[in-house]
């Protein structure tokens, strides 16, 4: 390659270096010296190349950006001495300054809840320094929170925590995704509460922090016009669709705009700013202003509303990806469009090599390179089918964008609409009016009440129209179809496939004569992939997988028989129902792996961290049959959250000792079920059933939450509970995993199904040393995540997500 000559493709392998030095980084780790002196020798090859003209300079130059971006990460990664995550589990007394408006937000039991983001400054009047969230509860927090104002001084005493996510396959990272933002800890104020100190604007400082109240009560102008006549569910939609949030939305719309593909409008995304730029494009038409002079409006608009929409990242994000696709596009510089796109992620990657792991980075990056790249060929062949012009370009764009995000959709949710089309179509203009009119609604009100009142209303008559809509078109067959997650390989081939769409003519041309010369040995080697995969197939020994998963405190395990049958053993939950861990963990784990069924799930007992979760399951997945303990149905529809008509507790059933099912050559044992409290036993942890999973010589014994005097009644009844893994009791507690149960289950793996940083101190020391005594290899959901047992009924094999 010459140098000068193709610009673009180079650009591409820059930032293709750059991002995998970045995950080179994040998975080996190597030191920073090392790294530092490969940059070094790499950065002389290039300067010699480039002197020299040498062809081979662009391999410097990968080399180069492939060590910057592993020494960026590196460097980034590496938190200050004095940063507020060295305090992890230490009640400590902190003080900062508000970085964001507080988020309150109410539960489904009416508790208010706030959390505040601030910049560190102090720890136990000592310097600090990071970001960090506080959370308060009460009415009293809520009330306080409508007085703060951003960057007074924040005061609280409470337990400082690391942040911490569920560590499955296709959960978004939450610890990147918050050290991405600057966050590195949380803590709960407690009863306490938090101090709030007034702060008052001075110097050059000030006058951007006046700009920021200025513009906080701009946005809290729209909140309060819009509550005056609208519903409350209506004003949070709308509001969402201006600003961003999701505070007070109905879920059925969140859910019909997800279902729909268009739940982006929710938050300010690229849409957003196109829109924007497209109704100031039209305006200066409209007035035949210069294109100059249009462009710089483009651009004050632009930046007016990514002040007023916080100027948070991902806006900021949005605001340069989206913009760029609408220059591009209108102007039709698409060439110009792509080059300046991979510079920007070029100089974002290098600024902040986090933003790589950033779900909205991705979505963002991955929808406007769709829209430069394959929205002018789509909108091409549309036309030539004689497609209207503003049909082919909605349709255009909309497929471009989700067929070049297509791989992270189905990691991240596994799931495609269908219905995204009809959507884009029908609903989206619909939306993109109502922004428009909300935006000019605030502004209007400000002036003239009555006429910003009557514009209002007539946003939330076409909120509730788009309701409808999306609800509808989210109710058709097919509106949702899933798909399994895609292979390394298969990832490949796909962008390669959609670059080859992509790419010019004469590019084109290049690859097909590439192609025809080199034919033989390219189908030699197709065929050669092909049959070595069928064979590896074919004599694949049949495996049945146990996944103990990472639902935080609580228990849930998935079964899958050597020929994808599915059972579940508990379903983790959480209490009072905050955070739905059937809809938002398990559901998502079982069509990951492309479990579209469960033939049986198991319950231990009723509590909310073992039975909870199941009500979602049952709701959105085919189910057989649940088998329970012997508290009775109420007690497990309380747990799940489901009314007591609810049909899905027809599948329930009692569990009894004795009893044994055999499933594709999976044999799972009641091995001890205490006796229902009709009968004299006590709800609760007493009443956790034990069941063992056999296949072949390979067997697991789940305890739920068994305590040390059933352990006894169930050895004293002559029931032999050998096992080679156990999950162990009650997540570690003291209060289960007796020495003399231990010895009798003689395992050689220990599973611990826990929380990270929970407050209940499990698992207790006392318990690890026992289990270490007994010659375990111990593994934890909260440092391993999910940990998958894989086995012939011979041999056994594990591994772990996070480690």
């Amino acid at each position: 390659m010459q140098l000068g000559q193709r610009q673009e493709e180079f650009l591409a392998a820059l930032l293709l270096a750059l991002a995998g030095g970045i995950l080179l980084a994040r998975t080996v780790a190597p030191p920073w010296w090392l790294v530092a002196a490969v940059l070094a020798a790499a950065l002389l090859a290039a300067s010699w190349g480039t002197r020299r003209a040498s062809r081979f300079t662009w391999l410097a130059f990968l080399v180069l950006f492939g060590t910057l971006g592993a020494l960026r990460f590196t460097v980034v990664w590496q938190l200050p001495a004095d940063d507020i995550s060295h305090y992890q589990k230490q009640t400590v007394l902190v003080t900062g300054t508000l970085r964001e408006e507080p988020r309150v937000s109410q539960d489904a039991q009416g508790l208010w809840h706030v959390r505040y983001t601030l910049d560190v400054q102090s720890v136990a009047q000592q310097k600090a320094s990071g970001g960090l969230y506080v959370y308060a509860t009460g009415e009293q927090a809520k009330q306080q929170a409508e007085t703060v104002q951003l960057g007074d001084k924040i005061t609280a005493q409470g337990k400082i925590r690391s942040p911490h996510g569920y560590q499955d396959p296709g959960q978004i990272d939450t610890v990147m995704l918050l050290r991405s933002e600057g966050i590195t800890a949380s803590c709960s104020a407690g009863k306490a509460g938090v101090k709030v100190t007034a702060v008052e604007p001075e110097g050059m400082r000030g006058l951007w922090l006046r700009w920021q109240r200025f513009l906080v009560q701009v946005r809290q102008h729209y909140a309060q016009r819009m509550a005056e006549v609208m519903p409350r569910a209506d004003a949070a939609a709308i509001f969402a669709m201006l600003f961003g949030g999701y505070a007070g939305i109905k879920p059925e719309l969140v859910e019909a705009f997800t279902t729909t593909g268009i739940v982006h409008i929710l938050s300010v995304s690229g849409s957003h700013i196109s829109l924007l730029a497209a109704v100031v494009a039209w305006l200066g038409g409209q007035l035949h202003l210069p294109r100059r002079l249009t462009a710089v409006l483009v651009v004050l608009v632009i930046a007016a509303y990514s002040m007023l929409a916080g100027c948070v990242p991902p806006v900021i994000r949005s605001a340069i990806m989206g913009s760029l696709a609408f220059v591009a596009l209108a102007l039709g510089r698409e060439r110009d469009g792509q080059r300046i796109l991979l510079l920007t992620g070029l100089v974002m990657l290098l600024v902040s090599p986090l933003l790589l792991f950033h779900i909205s980075f991705q979505l963002s990056f991955g929808a406007t390179a769709g829209l430069l790249y394959l929205a002018p060929v789509f909108r091409g062949w549309l036309m030539r089918l004689h497609c209207p012009a503003a049909v082919a370009m909605g349709l255009a764009v909309t497929l471009a964008a989700q067929l070049a995000t297509l791989p992270l959709l189905v990691w991240y949710f596994n799931q495609v609409s269908l219905s995204s089309l009809l959507a884009n179509l029908v609903a989206v203009p619909i939306v993109e009016f109502m922004i428009v009119l909300g935006l000019l609604g605030g502004m209007v009100a400000a002036i003239m009440p009555f006429l910003g009142k009557l514009i209002f209303v007539f946003a939330s008559l076409l909120c509730g129209l788009v309701y409808d809509l999306t609800r509808a078109m989210a109710r058709l067959p097919a509106s949702q179809i899933w798909l399994p997650v895609f292979s390394p390989c298969a990832v490949t081939l796909y962008y390669v496939i959609l670059g080859y769409i992509a790419s010019s003519i004469e590019n084109k041309k290049a690859v097909r004569t590439w192609c025809r010369a080199r034919r033989v040995p390219l189908v030699t080697a197709v065929v050669a992939l092909c049959l070595g995969n069928f064979f590896v197939w074919l004599w694949r020994p049949a495996e049945m997988q146990v996944h103990f998963v990472d639902v935080g405190q609580g228990d849930c395990a998935v079964v899958v028989t050597p020929h994808g049958h599915a059972l579940l053993f508990d379903t983790g939950g959480v209490r009072g129902g905050a955070f739905d861990v059937g809809q938002r963990v398990d559901v998502p784990y079982l069509l990951h792996y492309g479990l579209r069924q469960v033939d049986a799930i198991f319950l231990t007992h009723a509590h909310e961290d073992h039975a909870a979760g199941c009500g979602a399951i049952l709701h959105a997945l085919p189910v057989k049959a649940v088998y329970t303990a012997g508290e009775g149905m109420a007690a497990y529809a309380r747990s799940m959250g489901l009314g007591d008509a609810d049909p899905v507790l027809a599948k329930l059933q009692t569990a009894r000792q004795g009893e044994v099912f055999t499933i594709d050559g999976v044999t799972v044992e009641v091995l001890f079920a205490p006796p229902s409290s009709a009968q004299g036993a006590t709800a609760g942890n007493e009443a956790s059933n034990v069941y063992r999973v056999r296949y072949g010589q390979a067997s697991f014994i789940f305890t739920g939450d068994l305590v040390k005097e059933q352990e006894q009644k169930l050895l004293a009844a002559g029931i032999q509970p050998q096992a080679v893994v156990l999950k162990v009791g009650h997540h570690g507690s003291d209060t289960s995993t007796s020495p003399e149960f231990l010895q009798a289950v003689g395992a050689r793996y220990g599973v611990i199904c826990v929380g990270a940083d929970n407050g209940f101190g499990h698992p207790k020391p006392a318990v690890l040393a026992r289990l270490q005594g007994a010659g375990m290899r111990v593994l934890r959901t909260d440092e391993a995540g999910a940990i998958v047992f894989r086995t012939d009924g011979q041999h056994l094999r594990v591994t772990t997500f996070a480690q």
